[in-house]
């Protein structure tokens, strides 16, 4: 690529495609520069921001409302932001097929209540629903603590419109559960962080919404007793929508850990499965119905997906769970490190939210050694919206993919001008 232009000339361009409305300025995630934003209204405004882009050999990063962009590594080169949160809005709702397609900028908050008045639960229930849009959590591949229930949000997407590089529309998949036209790359650009192209439209499956919904909360005085318990909930025969773990600091009545379990479903099914929780967790305290619900929201807002803190996120085999979370707490006890934690002990997820004094150095190191912890325990950690004094010492992903070659391949030939920023993913993608 050439060199880039000058802000002022990049943003004249801009304003001159999409009026001053449709340009404003906007950080690169936490550790990255201030950026032109372009703001495009109609598909073909798009298609001319790319259309800029290779003609003048620029590097773009697509973007919803930008909670993300923290997520990877810092592009090779980014010339400005274009992001979809004006192409928004529910393009189909069809209740009785309990399906729902919707352009890539509407919010989850928006869809989710589009759901429930259809009489249908939407997944993911991803934290801060307000703040993030649809093309947003897909292309992150985000899923919410209802994974548990449902699985990762790809399973879910039944068919995309994006937009490729070369401004070319592409479609794949439909808005049936039951669709087998083409191939499902629906599915490949979930994850994929805007680097095959700028997600447009996505429609997706929905559930029957809960006749009834409780929270049940736990005490566990330390990890061994808090797993312990997290593993007898989830030997039982309940289809729990989440379970999760926090480590309370400072303890709390004797109580080191907090344990969650959210229930939903039929009245009759909920209530059986209540009586299930309660014989392993007999001390446990119940909220049911709005409350519940209120608990909820504000428990899911509180993880780090919602955005803010510098986090650390962890994944092993489900069986070395409590060795990688030992491990985790011995390493912040080395480095002196504070340190939120959120445990999904039927995904085997670590979360750990570090404060924002943290030394850059304490973090790096912290980050080095439990990913070499990870490693025999068929794990992977990655590092989410980290400073740019913490990127400059230690990769966020970590471990190259094996198949890095091959995804190289599909990178150019989705995008062979160069047009999507690279050096985001792993390996340099």
């Amino acid at each position: 690529m050439s060199a880039p232009p000058s802000s002022a000339a990049l943003a004249g361009r801009l304003f001159a495609l999409l009026g001053p409305d449709g340009v404003l300025s906007a950080p690169l995630g936490p550790a990255g520069p201030s950026l032109p934003l372009a703001l495009p209204e109609s598909e073909e405004e798009l298609r001319e921001l790319l259309r800029l882009a290779a003609s003048d050999q620029l590097a773009l990063v697509p973007c919803g409302l930008g909670s993300k962009l923290g997520w990877t590594a810092q592009p090779a080169r980014a010339d400005f932001l274009v992001s979809t949160r004006r192409l928004a809005g529910v393009v189909r709702h069809e209740p009785q097929d309990g399906t729902l397609c919707a352009r890539a900028g509407t919010t989850m908050a928006e869809l989710r209540a589009r759901a429930a008045a259809g009489g249908h639960w939407l997944t993911p229930d991803v934290a801060a629903p307000e703040r993030a849009t649809l093309g947003g959590v897909i292309s992150a591949g985000q899923s919410g603590l209802d994974r548990l229930r449902f699985g990762p949000s790809r399973h879910h997407v039944l068919g995309a419109r994006v937009m490729l590089a070369d401004g070319t529309l592409a479609k794949s998949g439909g808005q049936l559960v039951k669709n087998v036209a083409g191939f499902d790359l629906h599915r490949l650009y979930a994850g994929s962080h805007g680097a095959l192209c700028v997600v447009l439209e996505v429609a997706l499956r929905l559930f029957p919404a809960p006749e009834r919904e409780l929270l049940a909360a736990e005490g566990a005085g330390d990890t061994a007793t808090a797993l312990a318990r997290a593993r007898a909930a989830l030997a039982l025969p309940a289809r729990i929508t989440a379970l999760w773990l926090a480590r309370l600091d400072p303890p709390s009545r004797g109580a080191r850990w907090a344990l969650y379990a959210r229930l939903g479903g039929k009245g009759e099914v909920v209530q059986a499965e209540r009586n299930a929780i309660t014989a392993v967790w007999p001390s446990a305290a119940w909220l049911e119905g709005d409350p519940a619900r209120t608990e909820l929201d504000a428990l899911r807002d509180c993880s780090f997906e919602a955005g803010g803190a510098t986090w650390l996120h962890g994944l092993c085999r489900p069986s070395r769970l409590e060795a990688a979370l030992n491990a985790l707490e011995r390493r912040l006890e080395e480095a002196a490190l504070p340190a939120r934690l959120l445990i999904q002990p039927g995904e085997a997820v670590v979360d750990a939210g570090l404060s924002p004094e943290a030394a850059p150095g304490a973090v790096a190191g912290l980050v080095s050694s439990w990913r070499a912890d990870l490693v025999p325990l068929g794990g992977r950690l990655e590092l989410r919206n980290a400073p740019a004094a913490v990127l400059a010492r230690v990769d966020p992903w970590g471990a190259v993919p094996e198949a890095l070659e091959w995804m190289r391949r599909l990178r150019r030939a989705l995008d062979a001008e160069g047009v999507l920023a690279a050096g985001r993913l792993a390996g340099g993608l």
